[in-house]
């Protein structure tokens, strides 16, 4: 359903004509599935909240 859900997104965004899209996310949650549908780590903060990361990720959009 997750992976079904971001397929929707995308297409949405590439209706709108944009050009990427940029989430974020901490480790206790869903990094790996974001990489898994092809976005790239593109910052992180540490022990945010204590303890854990707070990633940030992009996917460029291709047409």
């Amino acid at each position: 359903m997750g992976t079904k859900l971001m397929q929707m997104a995308e297409d949405l965004a590439r209706e709108k004509k944009c050009i990427g899209l940029w989430l974020d996310t901490f480790e206790f949650q869903a990094p790996e599935f974001y990489r898994k549908c092809g976005y790239s780590e593109i910052g992180h903060i540490a022990d945010y909240p204590p303890g854990h990361k707070h990633f940030f990720f992009q996917k460029r959009l291709s047409y």
